[in-house]
């Protein structure tokens, strides 16, 4: 008697003797017991940022700040401040290359905002016609009308 090379480390079920070695036993290709890890979305990065002792003095302190203040709003308000700064100097120091780089940075990032600003407006049209199909009457006019109300201070703002 030979052993086949081809026997299914599947402990529950196999295939029949005559069978081995013709054709792979079909629970290995279900989910083989030493791969059942699969890689989702590969290459994408979640903006994970470790931060160690190698890479900062206080690692701690740090995630502190990041957990409050994004790195993203950090330099955005960097940012802004210095494009208010750049557009208080005289005009001929405005043109050089460093400060006009600066703002049309600045100018895109703004654009981006805006951009998603209008989508996420957009996805609240959709969102409130799903509901007015979906809530009863007099819940939804009480949401419409915060969202009005809403309107009104956001327009009464400066």
């Amino acid at each position: 008697m030979t052993i086949d090379a081809h026997v299914s480390p599947s402990q529950t079920w196999d295939w029949p003797r005559f069978m081995k070695g013709s054709l792979p036993n079909p629970l290995d290709l279900v989910a083989p017991p030493n791969n059942l890890t699969q890689s989702i979305l590969p290459g994408w990065n979640f903006g994970v940022i470790n931060v160690t002792r190698q890479n900062s003095r206080d690692p701690e302190a740090e995630r502190n700040i990041v957990a409050k203040y994004s790195y993203g709003r950090q330099i955005g308000r960097v940012m802004d401040a210095l494009a208010a700064l750049v557009e208080k100097l005289p005009e001929h120091q405005q043109e050089k290359k460093v400060f006009k780089d600066l703002l049309e940075i600045h100018a895109e990032v703004d654009k981006i905002k805006a951009e998603a600003a209008a989508k996420r407006v957009d996805d609240l049209t959709s969102d409130l016609a799903t509901l007015r199909d979906q809530m009863e009457p007099a819940d939804y006019r009480r949401m419409v009308a915060k969202l009005r109300e809403a309107l009104k201070r956001a327009e009464e703002r400066p």
